[in-house]
Parts: C-alpha cells; sequence; structure tokens
C-alpha cells in the first residue's frame, strides 16, 4: 500500500529521451519483496530500470521524502542525509550531503536538491506528510493551529523554501494551505 515509498521514479533522458525509471534501496530493508518491486515493474511496462544500489552510488531513499517539479529541482527532509551518513543502518557507503546531490543529478536530473529540517513529532520523516508539489510553482502545505504539533516545523520550512528558493520560473511559490 506505500508504493509511493518504494517505487522507482520515472525519469526522461535529457528530458526528452524515452522514460526510465531509477531505483534506489528502499529504507525498510525488512520488506524486500516492496523493494524488488521497481525491477518487475520496469519488465512489466518494457522500461529500463537504472538502479543506485551498488557503491558508490547506494543511495538510501524513500518517494515519501522525496518530490521533484519536474524541471530540476527536489525537495526533501534531512532524513536523505542521515540514512546515507557514516555508520548509516543500512550498510551502504557514507556519503556527504554533496555526493548525494551529485547522485540526484547524475540519476535523476536534478540540479537543485532542498532539504528541509525533519519534524519533530512525525516519525518517519517523509515530506509528504505535510506537504505536496501540486506543479512547478505551488506547494499544497499542511496547517496546524498556531504552537500545535509540527505546525512551527512546518512554518518554518515552508518559510525558509520561501526565503532561499523561487520556482522554475523565477516567481515565489504559490502556498495553499490545508487545515490539519
Amino acid at each position: 500500500i506505500w508504493m509511493r515509498d518504494y517505487a522507482a521514479n520515472p525519469v526522461y533522458g535529457n528530458e526528452v529521451d524515452d522514460l526510465v525509471l531509477v531505483d534506489w534501496i528502499y529504507n525498510r530493508p525488512t520488506r524486500p519483496n516492496d523493494d524488488a518491486s521497481p525491477e518487475l515493474i520496469g519488465a512489466e511496462l518494457g522500461l529500463d530500470v537504472h538502479t543506485i544500489t551498488q557503491a558508490p552510488t547506494d543511495l538510501v531513499n524513500t518517494g515519501g521524502n522525496w518530490m521533484s517539479d519536474g524541471f530540476g529541482t527536489a525537495f526533501a527532509s534531512k532524513l536523505i542525509l542521515e540514512e546515507n551518513e557514516i555508520n548509516n543502518p543500512y550498510g551502504v557507503t557514507a556519503k556527504t550531503e554533496e555526493e548525494i546531490d551529485q547522485i540526484a543529478q547524475d540519476y535523476l536530473g536534478i540540479n537543485r536538491y532542498i532539504k528541509m529540517d525533519a519534524l519533530p513529532y512525525d516519525g518517519i520523516h517523509h515530506i509528504d506528510m505535510h506537504m505536496k508539489l501540486l506543479d512547478e510553482e505551488t506547494i499544497l502545505v499542511g496547517e496546524y493551529p498556531d504552537g500545535i504539533a509540527d505546525g512551527p516545523q512546518i512554518n518554518a520550512n515552508i518559510e525558509y523554501v520561501l526565503s532561499n528558493y523561487t520556482s522554475k520560473w523565477g516567481t515565489p511559490y504559490k502556498i495553499i494551505r490545508i487545515p490539519m
């Protein structure tokens, strides 16, 4: 049921070439069948699957902590850094933020990887628990009453994005709030 978390990511080579799937190491090692599904789906659909599962590009991630606008910008919580740091619990090659960014650029076409602080009350630290890109310039954001639960960190994260980044078109991101 968590297909978004363990499925491969569709990518067009050079923005216009054939569609391929890119698969990383799913951050739930107790569910190996989930992690194996991208190869099966690729075979069923007749799509090449590019894997980033072997050193030095052995990247641990989850789709719930990944959003891309389709124009080279991706969003995540800093969980991506923790899961690939020195002494990570997955046994993958330790990577710096710069190395993670390079893998995202090489395999997923990402030239701007925006990482936000994890939420203090959200145990899985996936950004899809509080935000969703609706298009390349609009972000749907969970809104809590003032000072409640993860509301302050969500607001800080969105303020960080708005203060430091613009959309693909150079315009401020449009924010649509949804009560939580």
